[in-house]
């Protein structure tokens, strides 16, 4: 994990998913779902919590693919969890927790980039980030960020 990747986590788990919901975004995930190797990491949980309280998760797609769930329900579950209200106040408290914890060695992560997304939210503010390259090369992450309760609600149907 690189600083962007920690820095990725937090801010999906503050500000969820409605930064990725567009016009494209329901076929982008159907293509998606067709072009992964469902048979990939068989040990994947299906889900990661990514909010401190656990409301807020990814939904990896090669284990919930293997369970015969519903794309489109899925999709549905992104569409009703857009209304998440994170603030750029909790981003910065976590990230600064981050920050502390690579600072004293607690985690190892690269102090220039953490300098470097520190002055870009300085300049910027929280903005989304894609994943580092090592981090994509080592585990191929394919997920959707939803509210929990609404995976539930659709899991259930």
């Amino acid at each position: 994990m690189q600083a962007t990747d920690g820095y990725k986590l937090l801010f999906q788990g503050i500000f969820g998913v409605g930064h990725i919901i567009d016009e494209g975004s329901q076929l982008r995930l159907k293509e998606e779902a067709e072009t992964i190797n469902k048979s990939d990491y068989p040990n994947e949980p299906l889900l990661e919590s990514v909010s401190a309280d656990g409301s807020i998760v990814r939904v990896n797609l090669r284990p919930f693919i293997r369970r015969g769930l519903s794309i489109n329900k899925l999709y549905n579950a992104m569409k009703e969890s857009m209304d998440i209200q994170g603030s750029s106040e909790e981003f910065i408290f976590a990230w600064s927790i981050l920050n502390d914890l690579a600072s004293s060695g607690i985690i190892n992560i690269d102090t220039e980039e953490i300098n470097f997304l520190n002055d870009e939210i300085r300049e910027k503010g929280p903005i989304p980030h894609h994943h580092s390259v090592p981090y994509r090369n080592a585990y191929y992450p394919a997920y959707r960020v939803v509210k929990k309760t609404k995976l539930v609600k659709i899991i259930r149907q």
